[in-house]
């Protein structure tokens, strides 16, 4: 239904690049194999992996993927004087694991796809390295060596997003720099029952993504509350040299009492909502606030018979009220009474509308 929170990414670790490739999977099973102890030959090598692994590999092959593993992953190969078998000088070390099993792989990809809806900020660049890595240490890795392969099949499962405005490069920069420097910011902004923009001070506190839309969960320091601002309205926004302390309570979804996105309000509510149809088969099995409970509309069971009362407790009247509208026919609010007087002032204007 929605996304909420903010992307932190720290470079504290070399990385090295999540690998799909019929290399990495060579890279691992040679490893394995060194690491034994047995000491084989290159031939016997290639042999196992053809008939252990499934890898079909050529002598030329072979030798340059010892070589990229001695120089690329510092990994310790020596050939034995009597045998000339290989084996590890440090019987410890074992190549860091790469994602290879299948489901793994296929899991990953998701992810990936999933993040890519939130391309475009400066902190993507930070959350997509350290998601395509594994941290190590005491190796010398060539991110721009390791890739993932792109394939037909990885385009099978996609994730939509709801349509929203580009953020110019410069708000981002800003915003980034302000987060990390707990910096006082100042912008103009214009919301959506505003018919002008208005002069903003703001402490900057979490980036949401929501319906696909960047929103900043900020305290506005004029008005003295806290305050949701979707980032393709603000124009103007400059750094001030005020550093504030970033409150313990400060993150959005502990303050949020249901499941409509990044609108919230302080008061909290008891919701009453009669749903029949589609919207009770949607509805029934997700949860929307605190203290939900559904159970058959006896006073009005609806056209199928299928009709249901969802109640829970929530802070979030104005989203509730969109929620509830957009289902038209197959839902009405019972309580409270401000979301049943809009849902009713509403159906007044639409019935007063000239339909040509």
């Amino acid at each position: 239904m929605h996304g909420n929170g903010c992307i932190l990414a720290r470079k504290e670790h070399l990385f090295m690049a999540v690998d799909f490739t019929e290399k990495a999977k060579r890279y691992q099973a040679i490893d394995e194999i060194i690491a034994s102890g047995r000491k084989l030959k290159w031939n016997q090598i290639i042999s196992e992996l053809g008939e252990k692994y499934g890898i079909k590999t050529s002598r030329t092959s072979f030798f340059r993927d010892i070589e990229d593993l001695q120089e690329k992953y510092a990994a310790p190969i020596d050939t034995d004087f009597e045998t000339s078998g290989y084996f590890y000088t440090d019987p410890q070390y074992r190549l860091p694991r790469f994602y290879t099993d299948e489901n793994a792989a296929r899991a990953a990809k998701l992810i990936k796809t999933l993040m890519d809806m939130v391309k475009g900020n400066p902190l993507y660049k930070e959350a997509q390295e350290v998601f395509e890595s594994l941290s190590i240490e005491n190796h010398d890795m060539a991110l721009e060596n390791i890739r993932i392969n792109k394939k037909p099949e990885n385009d099978r499962i996609i994730f939509v997003g709801a349509p929203n405005k580009e953020v110019p490069a410069e708000i981002w920069r800003l915003l980034d720099t302000a987060l990390q420097q707990n910096r006082v910011i100042t912008f103009d902004y214009q919301s959506l029952t505003d018919s002008e923009s208005h002069p903003r001070r703001v402490q900057p506190w979490q980036l949401i993504f929501d319906n696909g839309n960047w929103n900043l969960h900020a305290f506005d320091v004029i008005k003295r509350g806290r305050r949701r601002y979707s980032l393709s309205e603000i124009k103007n926004l400059k750094l001030t040299n005020e550093v504030f302390t970033l409150p313990k309570d400060y993150d959005f979804r502990k303050m949020t009492l249901g499941s409509f996105g990044c609108m919230c309000h302080d008061t909290k509510l008891d919701f009453k909502i009669h749903l029949h149809g589609y919207a009770a088969r949607y509805a029934k099995n997700r949860i929307w606030g605190e203290n939900q409970k559904v159970e058959a509309d006896s006073q009005n069971s609806g056209p199928d018979g299928d009709g249901i009362i969802l109640s829970f407790r929530s802070n979030q009247l104005f989203s509730i009220r969109r929620w509830v509208w957009q289902w038209a026919d197959e839902a009405y609010p019972l309580a409270p009474k401000e979301l049943v007087d809009d849902w009713k002032e509403r159906l007044e204007k639409v019935n007063k509308m000239a339909i040509k």
